[in-house]
């Protein structure tokens, strides 16, 4: 059927893709598949690759790292504008996405530019933090506790408020302001209660117990802290 397919493919471990997911790679016509940069590779497309069958046409297009909204539509609307045009050809056309599709997914720019042209499903993929939680044994929330997600990516003005106010907190993105986000921690004895993995589940991965011992060059750009006060590490 042609359709378009947002999948979401997990946090790195091709083991941890939903059955749903795998199940749609294998039926796809056409993947397509976002570069960080030109000629990179794409992470997500790692972590499908072992669920994709000869038989998928794979299209790389370059989807830049940039806060510049002229720059991110001039990238993504030719490659929206592609998408359409396979589709209303009678393609299945699918997109593979880190973690989940609708959380900080560049996916989600292709959605709203195709959502009222053509057919779309989204698969939902498992969240970095999730996986992180329960490969740790490391529970996020529990009874009536809030949670907050907070990406580090840009203006960190008001992070030590939501540090002092949250009991559980996520910081995704953390790789740029790593050293700011560390000095928080610090000052409000956070350090004890914080856990950063870089490159969960990949070959790769590292995890930083003390991040009181970690720098800025330590970390990778995958890199994720779970923040649960008063939990026993």
């Amino acid at each position: 059927m042609s359709k378009f397919y947002g999948i979401g493919v997990g946090p790195g471990d091709p083991e941890l893709l939903t059955l749903k997911a795998v199940n749609r790679l294998k039926a796809l016509d056409i993947l397509v598949v976002p570069q960080g940069r030109k000629g990179g590779q794409s992470e997500a497309h790692i972590i499908a690759s072992p669920h994709l069958p000869s038989t998928v046409e794979i299209i790389a297009r370059h989807f830049p790292m940039t806060a510049d909204q002229k720059e991110m539509d001039a990238a993504i609307d030719p490659i929206a504008a592609e998408i359409k045009m396979l589709v209303n050809s009678g393609k299945s056309v699918g997109f593979v996405t880190l973690g989940d599709p609708m959380l900080y997914s560049t996916y989600i720019y292709l959605l709203k530019r195709l959502k009222d042209d053509i057919k779309i499903e989204t698969i939902g993929g498992l969240s970095s933090y999730s996986a992180m939680a329960s490969g740790f044994n490391r529970p996020l929330v529990e009874g009536d506790t809030p949670l907050l997600i907070y990406p580090c990516t840009e203006d960190l003005s008001d992070l030590e408020h939501q540090l002092m106010t949250h009991q559980s907190i996520v910081l995704m993105k953390v790789y740029r302001n790593f050293d700011i986000i560390k000095s928080l921690l610090m000052k409000h004895d956070l350090i004890k209660d914080a856990v950063a993995v870089s490159d969960f589940s990949k070959p790769n991965e590292k995890i930083y117990d003390n991040l009181e011992t970690v720098n800025f060059e330590d970390i990778s750009y995958f890199t994720t802290i779970l923040i649960n006060k008063g939990w026993q590490k």
